[in-house]
């Protein structure tokens, strides 16, 4: 039945003319606005009318308001911006007097500038010099088809978005198996490798047998010790301290008069959003770990239905049943209770990393999280492999809203045939559960973190072992599923269903003081320091994704953990080396390194529900503050089973954060946008999920996929735009232009302030300090 238009609700009006109105376009071929064009016909070039042709400047000044001029998401060719008020810069009007500008800003600048160079050298792959070449075909290093290209456009999370250069910081897709080369590919020479004795991988070609020619090498040790030092130098100067504090402060000032100038206008964009919602919308679970993917009810029934349903199933190695190991336990039904399993976090947990990890053994018995949350059991890993299955299902379903996960499998090192035994688990098809099939999932991409436990594995070798042969456990089965798969076909497969990689542990605890020692002189007991492990991590995976990327196969980011304890200057290690990060919370603690992340928009994937159980309390966690600057933040879980209450670990979340922050459905459409930049999921799955042309940069991407209004996301583009023009500026010693050019801005607004007050009014009323203008 057809609805009689003045029965329809006058904001549903509102919202179908206003989604109409967004398909009209009003451009001629010469790109102006034909309204536009009619006003300046009838003799009002600027739009303001007076006298005799007012009746016909109000016709005209209805007919803008029908057609609305498209917005522009970048500056368009010919530079005429469409008149769109709403999409104007909203920054404040600041008066930049004489001495607001000063040599120790240019100073600060300058460090930026050479801060983010490091980064390119490393992040950005510059320092890397590859030597493969495919036979037949026109190539060059790619370190020469670096300095050829110059910059590169930079996506919201840091990443290269050349294809030329693959790195750790730019994970690819994968070919599908069919278009996979073979080793004997005719259009790649045959490669070997071999671990050097300072700790990192060395490719020749196979005829090479006197090993001279080394076909990819990384900036060494010392390089990136001094660097880092530079770094750590440089950040804690006084002059880029207080040139970042004042920038940021600026930023949050920005943000705050855009909400209080646009903030309605984004509500209303939103609305006009028709056929999608934050429900509807993408959002990916960029941090959780597998062990603990499970909420605690989620745990508890399944150990329920397993004791009443496979009681009599032997689940240790010295022949014991799973009831069995309860009887001896103590244990019965009546204690399967979220309390007694003793999982959730508690204040118990708050610093104490240990208190914590305790918490992944139900009952505090190690017996339990073997037999229902690992991987290498004597079930082989069937009951965490279904367990699994029930969290993946509900991101395939959609059950509430559409999201999806990148989880994290662990490989440790301590063994070398880690590997084989994960991929077997994750490709071996669970026939007669109730969740048949292996572990790959169209909504989750996996993640392998590396459990910094070098003091674990020196105990086990009981002095005889070095961190060079932690190293080759980690790397070498990578290495050989790449080069020769045909001899590793589940190792090569697991691979192409890995996305990145994490670092993880404590990082408040101890740990020994930076130094180029040598992995392989490395015996004593003591913690490496942070930041030269996750070298050695990085260094060998920039080989390996050389490697892959020359062989047609998906690539890895790097994205560990760091800044959510301990030492504050692990942040500038991971700025050096990382696309995105884990946590990153430790950044208000350092303006320094703060603005440059919020520059090279490095994504920051942040827990508030962890940290307020474990190092930050709510009320003090910086996301908001980050989030209202413009850093690439994210909400993620990290670990349900210990932190939520609810099934839907990911949507609470978003909902406490949304209510503890004050974050409107606009902001939290945003952070939602930004998990999806960051994540490792595939091309061509990000355009579904973000636009065609995402890559452009966020203005780019569909707000009808996203739920975006472009009026924010002008606002964030537009802002970083001006921060980096800003600091190129003062870096190449403009600041006196600089400042002289604002100084004349300020007084073109004044003046343009005074022509529009007294050319549209016949007589202007007396107000205070008048003569101002």
């Amino acid at each position: 039945m057809e609805m009689n238009e003045d029965s329809i609700p006058e904001p549903i009006l509102r919202l179908r003319k206003t989604s109409a109105l967004r398909m009209l376009h009003s451009f001629d071929h010469s790109g102006e606005d034909m309204s536009r064009k009619r006003m300046r016909a009838n003799g009002d070039d600027n739009g303001v009318g007076g006298g005799d042709n007012n009746d016909d400047n109000n016709e005209n000044n209805a007919e803008l308001k029908e057609h609305v001029d498209p917005p522009a998401r970048e500056r368009p060719a010919d530079d005429n911006w469409p008149h769109r008020e709403s999409l104007s810069f909203t920054r404040s009007l600041i008066f930049y007097g004489s001495g607001s500008i000063t040599p120790e800003h240019e100073t600060a600048a300058k460090y930026i500038e050479e801060a983010r160079t490091l980064r390119k050298k490393y992040c950005g792959g510059r320092g890397v010099q590859c030597s493969l070449v495919k036979k037949n075909a026109v190539s060059v290093t790619f370190e020469d088809e670096t300095t050829k290209q110059g910059d590169s456009t930079v996506a919201m999370n840091g990443e290269d978005l050349d294809d030329q250069k693959p790195s750790a910081c730019q994970p690819t897709e994968s070919l599908p198996a069919t278009e996979r080369p073979s080793s004997n590919d005719a259009s790649s020479a045959r490669l070997e490798y071999v671990f050097g004795n300072n700790g990192i991988v060395e490719i020749y070609e196979a005829t090479d047998f006197r090993r001279t020619n080394n076909l990819i090498i990384v900036p060494p040790l010392s390089s990136f010790v001094a660097d880092y030092q530079r770094l750590v130098e440089m950040a804690s100067s006084g002059a880029m301290r207080s040139f970042s504090f004042q920038r940021l402060q600026m930023l949050t000032s920005a943000f705050k008069m855009h909400i209080t100038i646009n903030g309605s206008t984004e509500d209303e964009a939103q609305s006009g959003l028709l056929g999608t919602d934050f429900y509807r919308t993408m959002k990916v679970d960029n941090h959780i770990h597998l062990a603990a993917a499970a909420s605690a009810k989620q745990f508890v029934n399944f150990v329920r239905d397993k004791l009443e349903n496979e009681g009599g199933t032997v689940v240790m190695e010295d022949g014991q049943t799973l009831k069995e190991v309860f009887d001896r336990a103590g244990l019965d039904s009546d204690h399967l209770t979220i309390d007694a399993f003793n999982v959730l976090a508690d204040y118990s947990d708050y610093q104490r990393f240990d208190n914590f990890n305790s918490k992944f053994s139900p009952f505090r018995l190690g017996q339990m999280r073997k037999i229902f949350l690992k991987t290498d059991n004597h079930i082989d890993g069937r009951y965490f492999a279904e367990l699994t299955k029930i969290v993946l299902a509900r991101h395939e379903q959609a059950k509430g809203h559409c999201s999806a996960a990148e989880m994290r499998l662990s490989i440790y090192g301590m063994e070398n045939n880690e590997w084989e035994k994960l991929a077997k688990w994750v490709l071996h098809d669970w026939k007669g559960s109730d969740f048949p099939g292996n572990m790959i999932s169209s909504h989750n991409r996996w993640l392998v973190q590396i459990p910094r436990l070098w003091r674990v594995y020196c105990k086990k070798g009981k002095g005889a072992f070095s961190f060079q042969d932690m190293l080759e456990n980690l790397f070498n089965p990578l290495f050989e599923a790449t080069l020769h798969p045909e001899k590793h076909p589940e190792v090569a497969e697991l691979l192409s269903h890995i996305v990145g990689f994490d670092s993880v542990d404590d990082e408040g605890s101890m740990e020994a003081p930076l130094s180029c020692c040598q992995p392989s002189s490395w015996k004593q007991e003591d913690q490496p320091a942070y930041c030269w492990q996750l070298y050695y991590l990085w260094a060998n995976l920039e080989i390996l994704n050389k490697v892959r990327k020359y062989r047609g196969l998906n690539t890895f980011a790097f994205r560990p953990h760091a800044g959510e304890t301990g030492e504050t200057m692990h942040l500038a290690a991971t700025y050096m080396l990382c696309p995105s990060i884990n946590h990153g919370i430790n950044l208000d603690k350092q303006v320094s390194l703060q603005y440059l992340y919020y520059l090279d928009q490095v994504g920051l994937s942040i827990s508030p529900l962890s940290n307020n159980f474990l190092f930050r309390k709510m009320h003090q966690n910086p996301f908001p503050k980050l989030f209202k600057r413009g850093l690439n933040v994210t909400l993620s879980t990290d670990d349900p089973l210990l932190f939520h209450m609810s099934d839907d670990a990911l949507l609470e979340e978003y909902s406490v954060s949304r209510a503890s922050y004050d974050l409107s459905m606009t902001d939290i459409s945003e952070i939602a946008r930004n998990s999806v930049y960051q994540s490792g999921f595939e091309n061509h799955l990000k355009e579904q999920w973000l636009g065609e042309h995402y890559k452009k940069g966020v203005t780019h991407c569909d707000e009808n996929k996203t739920h975006v209004p472009l009026i924010r996301a002008k606002f964030r583009a537009e802002h970083l735009a001006l921060e980096h023009s800003m600091v190129i500026l003062l870096a190449a010693g403009k600041g006196t232009t600089l400042l002289q050019e604002m100084m004349h801005q300020f007084g073109d607004a004044r003046s343009g302030q005074r022509n529009i007050l007294f050319s549209n009014m016949t007589q202007v009323p007396d107000f205070p300090e008048q003569n101002q203008l």
